[in-house]
């Protein structure tokens, strides 16, 4: 039997077979290119919110004027004898806040009583003295003499009864013989408490922060404009600002007071504006606010 032999078509056929694998595979189609995204725009300082109105997009917080703002300090220097607040209650004005006791209120309420019966005792002496001196039976002299006795004891007389009446003390009650060994430290203002720097036994000087009160109804916008913004600006014009924890809650306030003085730290000077007064009492001091003036 004659042996099998490879034909040279045979080998070209098989190399053809194997080129044309190779270059399926080594050959894969183009992928599609993508344009590059364009980069985010940069937020600018003016920025058109209506097709006819620009606005400053600004920065500030929110605050209470010092008209509405309270720090309670106590008239007369004591020890805490009673207190019962935490910041955060809402208080009336007049309403007692905390009680203080010191043996010196006794004193005081002592030397007034004195200081009423001195004044009496000279009125009648005066008075006595300046109908014998129209009867011409004591001098001049001695008709003076009682008459200033009379004004000092009157001066001190009416010294004591302001302290008194500073004290919070009932003066009726006082003259009656009622002697209180505390005294009652009120609330100034409506409003929250906010800080508490008093607690029970503690002794609080006459300068001595005890309690801050804070009345949220009459908060305004305190924002940072910076100097080369400034003379877009004028009284009346219309802001709406927003939370930066409630961006989707918008609020409206009005520019009212613009500060003429430029802080040379930041080159910026404040704004205050006066926050629709519905919304008033709902928002909290302190917190950083995203607002927008209209400019044109």
């Amino acid at each position: 039997m004659t042996p099998y032999k490879s034909t040279p078509m045979k080998f070209l056929t098989s190399a053809l077979v194997t080129l044309l694998m190779i270059g399926c595979g080594a050959d894969p189609a183009p992928k599609e290119l993508k344009e590059p995204e364009p980069e985010t725009a940069v937020t600018t300082e003016i920025a058109e919110v209506e097709p006819n109105q620009k606005v400053l997009q600004v920065h500030g917080t929110l605050v209470v004027p010092p008209s509405h703002e309270a720090t309670v300090h106590p008239m007369f220097a004591g020890y805490v004898h009673s207190i019962e607040l935490l910041p955060g209650e809402k208080v009336k004005k007049g309403e007692v806040l905390f009680e203080l006791t010191h043996p010196n209120y006794i004193e005081r309420q002592r030397n007034y009583l004195s200081a009423q019966a001195l004044f009496k005792q000279q009125e009648k002496e005066w008075k006595r003295q300046s109908q014998l001196f129209a009867e011409k039976i004591s001098s001049d002299k001695e008709a003076a003499e009682a008459e200033n006795l009379w004004s000092q004891a009157k001066a001190s007389y009416w010294a004591a009864q302001a302290e008194i009446k500073l004290m919070g003390i009932d003066v009726q009650a006082l003259e009656k013989g009622v002697i209180r060994p505390t005294l009652y430290v009120r609330a100034p203002i409506d409003g929250y408490v906010t800080e508490v720097g008093a607690h029970q036994g503690m002794y609080l000087s006459e300068n001595q922060a005890a309690v801050t009160i804070t009345d949220l109804t009459q908060m305004h916008l305190e924002l940072e404009v910076f100097e080369h913004q400034a003379s877009q600006l004028a009284t009346g014009q219309s802001v709406s600002f927003y939370l930066q924890d409630r961006p989707e809650q918008v609020y409206s306030a009005q520019i009212h007071v613009i500060n003429k003085a430029i802080n040379p730290q930041t080159r910026t000077l404040v704004v205050h504006a006066d926050i629709d007064q519905s919304v008033q009492g709902t928002l909290t001091p302190g917190m950083f606010v995203v607002a927008q003036i209209a400019i044109d």
